[in-house]
């Protein structure tokens, strides 16, 4: 079973950058496809062999709150548009996070830079309709349709 810290070594000689560990955690600028630099959280948990990747997507807009939760729910629905990821609500900072959840030994033989690459497009891809929705003149609570409709992957 590989270890979180082989697994980030063999992340950091693929993506070709240096990655400074805290025992069983580590964050780490990673540009999407299309240009948007996402700071990604991975926490390993080295007895259950999984690794918790996650990323913050910003706050959501103080206004029509209920249609974007659809939103992100809808997403959520067989993770239809998340890549295998998960949307949620950080209670804490009450900032929208991407966060998934997977087996190491899985992520290594697929390649580790491969999946965070599609995480990191995929939570820049949710950034951009986070924002677009805040930038959005007014949102009418009796609206049918969210402002994204679709599939990312």
């Amino acid at each position: 079973m590989m270890t979180f810290q082989q697994y980030v070594g063999v992340l950091a000689k693929e993506l070709d950058v240096t990655i400074e560990t805290e025992e069983d955690a580590c964050a780490f600028s990673l540009e999407s496809s299309d240009g948007e630099t996402i700071e990604v959280l991975l926490q390993g948990f080295d007895e259950r062999g999984v690794l918790l990747t996650y990323a913050d997507l910003g706050e959501p807009p103080p206004e029509g709150k209920e249609l974007l939760y659809q939103t992100l729910l809808e997403a959520n629905d067989f993770y239809n548009s998340t890549a295998g990821a998960t949307l949620s609500l950080n209670s804490k900072s009450g900032h929208v996070r991407l966060q998934r959840c997977d087996d190491m030994d899985t992520l290594s033989s697929q390649g580790p830079a491969h999946a965070l690459t599609t995480f990191a497009d995929t939570a820049a891809a949710w950034k951009k309709i986070i924002a677009d929705f805040r930038a959005a003149p007014s949102h009418d609570s009796n609206e049918q349709s969210a402002p994204f409709n679709g599939m990312l992957v």
